[in-house]
């Protein structure tokens, strides 16, 4: 069935969001562009598909934690 949609239960925050493994392109994931390494973090953490929102928090959580870990590279060689 190419048009498998279902509605999903976000495993971080709880919301419904409706995911289109069927038509991966189309679905609310797809909306947030995610590189491999905020892939694996994500993975990390939980098993199943989140919701956008969710994606894109965690995606910039990513972020500012390597931003600090590179700033804490740079400040802490004193």
């Amino acid at each position: 069935n190419m048009n498998k949609h279902e509605i999903k239960s976000c495993p971080r925050c709880s919301k419904g969001f409706e995911c289109k493994t069927g038509d991966i392109v189309k679905c609310q994931c797809e909306s947030v562009k995610l590189e491999q390494c905020h892939r694996d973090y994500i993975a990390k953490q939980f098993d199943d598909c989140l919701c956008a929102k969710c994606l894109s928090e965690l995606r910039g959580e990513f972020n500012v934690g390597q931003f600090a870990q590179k700033l804490d590279g740079v400040i802490g060689v004193r």
